[in-house]
């Protein structure tokens, strides 16, 4: 092999290094990105569903109202 060649295939190495290392960086702040969404969603969900509970004790609560109040009126 001559030296250009030899020379040329470094400069491809290193390059190729450089290039590995750039897309090993991009693909960790990626998944960071991406577990910091999957928390703040889950957060998110976790809020929702807390209300959601709220509602439907309300719900109950005013159904076992209303049933009381039938209940009395049919004595």
């Amino acid at each position: 092999m001559d030296v250009d060649t030899s020379a040329a295939i470094e400069r491809l190495s290193e390059r190729i290094d450089v290039l590995d290392a750039t897309v090993r960086r991009g693909l960790d702040d990626l998944r960071a990105e991406t577990r910091e969404g999957l928390a703040e969603s889950r957060r998110h969900t976790e809020v929702l569903f807390e209300s959601l509970r709220d509602d439907i004790r309300i719900l109950a609560e005013g159904f076992a109202t209303v049933s009381l109040k039938l209940d009395s009126l049919q004595r």
